[in-house]
């Protein structure tokens, strides 16, 4: 083994040793301290402990919650009725049946058709087609599930972007950042808005209405229209002529291809055969009975049953694909096979369920089981291979896949809520339907905008309809609901309880208000517009509002202000996170789609969440006061 790559191993593991020595002392520690210490001090240290856990990934965020919540149990913070109250209450409820009821909507084609037709009408103007995306998923995600939104929006903005030939990187930023600007418009918008809106209402204080605060969100929304219309637009980046892009997307996908008995490869080298030149790609490696070789694979002969991984597009795998005595490895094994039909179709998806997918290799996921359809391409740095065969690889949510499969597959695909499927699928839509699913959401809204019954019953109501006039199946209201965003909000709910009962919050508020009570309200608002940013960027945005909400309510209580307007901060700001990849969903699900790099986001996000720190604290001033 060539000694530079045993000492980048040797390094890596090192690295990771001291990585895992890290979390286990730290894990001692905060049994240590559940065990001995206090009351509130405990619960300072579940805080603590679920911000490392959210930041170093060591568990999906929806077990790392549920972990959240059984150490509050166990621990004797709060009691067990409390601790599986957030499964009982009404954000939870709400959020489930706002996913079940935009799931209704998105059936009808209405919004897939609105789409369409908007789109064929702004020609090759990168301008009017984000002014497009703009008039079309903000008040959208006003009303349905952002994340909803962007899934439905982001293959037709592609197929757009790829007819017009204007870079998807113009468009697909802003793609996300309209979706959570149109978020804030309603109560609904965000599972943050309705998650604030129960904690008040835990708390015994006034709740929102449906549009309480939609002036404010409009505003907001115009202004960052404007934004990345005029400034932010020269910030996006534009990649799609420059020859470092070509070259890197050139060589996109790892695919394995092995060698047949009558391939007329076998006893040629790679460079008898023009390998490179011929066929525009690079072989990394060549596994052999098990082994692989490295070094010098140009002047290997090539022999029967050789496994060549190699980096290729999209065509070019399309054109490996039809080749009869060179077999592309299905799932990057030897022994799969799948029945060649003459629809099946190469497409880009990309991983959205890190509970599934997180630290699995392609081989435990079995995938063509599951699915009935097969990879053939990873997206991934050449550094980052470190097994012999792609097979035993493990894979990372938010990696883009190269599937191949039959349109009835790839729709069941899409429709599992697993992946985010980067062309448009022909689909059946149930156009019949697209009144009496309007008809229902409306009537949802009214009901609880002129309080004839609390939002979540209304939620409930809507829910019902839809099944009772067969808008959905049952099968698509269970497949329908992100069950990773349900368990967050059951697990950390309680930890929002625990803060307020032990004093935790109180302590924290205390603090604030012994180092800022003499700043000027405004001043004391952006504050905490820009902790709640920071911490979103960290953690999930719902579990962000539950740790600071109550810390908010604390400190207005105790300057004399109104609550309303530190949760309507801290609202807004949770919603509009635009700093990284990481901070919101529909962030993360167009960084892979569009291939963007981290500083894209800081780039053109930075300015834009420090624009709307200082207008949302002004207009909630201005409007709400203190």
């Amino acid at each position: 083994m060539n000694l530079n790559i045993l000492n980048k191993k040797l390094k890596k593991r090192i690295e990771l040793n001291w990585e895992n020595w890290l979390f286990i002392f730290f894990c001692i520690i905060e049994v240590v301290i559940l065990i001995f210490a206090a009351p509130m001090v405990k619960v300072l240290a579940i805080v603590i402990g679920a911000l490392y856990f959210f930041m170093a990934e060591k568990l999906p965020v929806d077990m790392t919650a549920m972990l959240i919540m059984i150490t509050l149990m166990i621990t004797g913070l709060v009691t067990p009725e409390e601790g599986v109250s957030g499964f009982a209450n009404s954000a939870t409820i709400t959020v489930l049946c706002m996913f079940i009821l935009s799931k209704g909507i998105e059936n009808t084609g209405i919004i897939h058709k609105a789409g369409n037709v908007i789109f064929r009408l702004t020609g090759k103007s990168p301008i009017l087609q984000m002014i497009a995306i703009a008039i079309l998923v903000a008040p959208v995600s006003g009303f349905i599930n952002n994340t909803a939104a962007v899934a439905v929006f982001l293959p037709m903005i592609l197929s757009m972007a790829r007819r017009t030939k204007v870079s998807a990187t113009r468009l697909l930023i802003p793609l996300s950042f309209f979706s959570m600007m149109g978020g804030t418009l309603t109560l609904i918008g965000t599972s943050t808005n309705i998650l604030a809106n129960s904690v008040l209402e835990q708390e015994g204080l006034p709740t929102f209405s449906m549009f309480t605060f939609s002036h404010i969100g409009a505003i907001v929304l115009i202004v960052g229209i404007i934004y990345l219309l005029s400034f932010g637009r020269f910030l996006l980046p534009d990649r799609k002529n420059t020859e470092e892009e070509e070259e890197r997307w050139a060589k996109d996908f790892l695919i394995e291809i092995k060698v047949g008995a009558d391939s007329d490869w076998i006893g040629k080298t790679l460079q008898d055969l023009k390998f490179k030149d011929r066929y525009q790609t690079r072989v990394i490696k060549i596994i052999r009975g098990g082994q692989s070789i490295v070094q010098s694979v140009g002047r290997k002969k090539i022999e029967e049953n050789d496994v060549m991984v190699l980096y290729a597009n999209e065509k070019q795998i399309i054109e490996f694909d039809k080749f009869k005595n060179e077999q592309i490895l299905l799932n990057f094994d030897s022994e799969t096979k799948m029945r060649n039909r003459e629809d099946n179709k190469i497409v880009k998806v990309v991983q959205k369920n890190p509970r599934y997918f997180a630290n699995r290799t392609v081989a435990e996921i079995q995938f063509q089981k599951k699915y009935g359809a097969s990879i053939v391409g990873i997206h991934r740095p050449e550094q980052d291979i470190a097994t012999k065969s792609l097979a035993n690889m493990k894979l990372k949510p938010g990696e883009i896949l190269l599937i191949k499969a039959s349109p009835a597959h790839l729709q069941a695909i899409e429709d599992s809520g697993d992946f985010l499927v980067l062309e448009e699928v022909k689909r059946e839509y149930n156009p019949k339907k697209t009144i009496t699913a309007l008809g229902i959401m409306i009537l949802m809204i009214l009901l609880a905008t002129f309080n004839f019954m609390p939002i979540m019953v209304a939620a409930l109501l809507g829910v019902f309809l839809m099944f009772l006039t067969r808008c959905l199946s049952p099968s698509e209201f269970y497949k329908s609901v992100n069950w990773e965003v349900i368990f967050l909000l059951a697990g950390v709910i309680p930890l929002g309880i625990a803060m307020t009962k032990n004093g935790a919050a109180d302590f924290l508020a205390g603090m604030i208000v012994n180092n800022a009570s003499s700043f000027h309200p405004l001043i004391l608002l952006g504050l905490f517009y820009l902790i709640t940013t920071l911490i979103t960027e960290i953690i999930s945005n719902n579990a962000t509002v539950v740790l600071l909400i109550p810390i908010a309510i604390q400190v207005s209580e105790k300057l004399g202000y109104d609550p309303w307007s530190f949760v309507l901060v801290i609202m807004f700001a949770s919603s509009t996170s635009f700093l990284s990849p990481v901070g919101y969903q529909t962030n993360t699900m167009v960084y892979s789609a569009g291939n963007y790099k981290f500083s894209d986001f800081i780039r053109v996000g930075g300015l834009l969440n420090l624009i709307f720190l200082v207008l949302t604290s002004f207009l909630v001033y201005y409007f709400f006061g203190v």
